[in-house]
């Protein structure tokens, strides 16, 4: 199981409220219940950074990104939701593992993808789920070439379709 790294030490502004809300946060509470009932072999913190700036179909680095929802790919063209790409981003990083160069003053991460390029697996293993509606999401489906499905409708499932997994099949819920 893969976690972001996360740092309070960025986080905190002028506002006292959430000042003080960032700091009464436990925030390495449910690594260590992860780690208690898993092994600390079976969890893992990965760095979160450049995850929602690199492209994780195959792997351009978005350095104009100024607070965009969308992530847009000047290498492959993809357009896809920038909180999507970085968790598909951590997840790939967890998956093959990734090293860390500086270049200049400049960190850079590049993915350890063996066998089938990067674009290649994407195409095989990712894009399929984000197609046909996010998987095991039961969110509504908007139209039948929509390339990605936005986060907040993964998160936030809408009660139109089901999943039957053994089926591999989405179900009309009467309403």
């Amino acid at each position: 199981m893969g976690l972001e790294e996360l740092e309070k030490q960025g986080m905190y502004t002028r506002s006292r409220v959430w000042n003080r809300r960032i700091s009464r946060g436990d925030w390495r509470s449910i690594t260590r219940i992860l780690v208690g009932r898993l092994g600390e072999a079976r969890v893992e913190e990965l760095d979160p950074y450049g995850s929602s700036s690199y492209c994780s179909r195959c792997g351009w680095h978005n350095r104009d990104l100024n607070g965009a929802d969308i992530f847009v790919c000047g290498g492959c063209g993809l357009r896809i939701n920038r909180q999507l790409n970085a968790a598909i981003n951590l997840y790939m990083r967890m998956r093959f593992g990734y090293t860390e160069k500086w270049v200049g003053g400049r960190k850079y991460i590049k993915l350890r993808v063996e066998g089938a390029p990067q674009k290649a697996w994407w195409d095989r293993v990712v894009l399929p789920s984000l197609v046909g509606g996010c998987v095991l999401t039961g969110a509504e489906l908007n139209g039948t070439n929509e390339p990605v499905r936005s986060l907040n409708d993964a998160v936030r499932p809408k009660l139109h379709y089901a999943y039957d997994r053994h089926a591999d099949a989405y179900l009309r819920i009467p309403t």
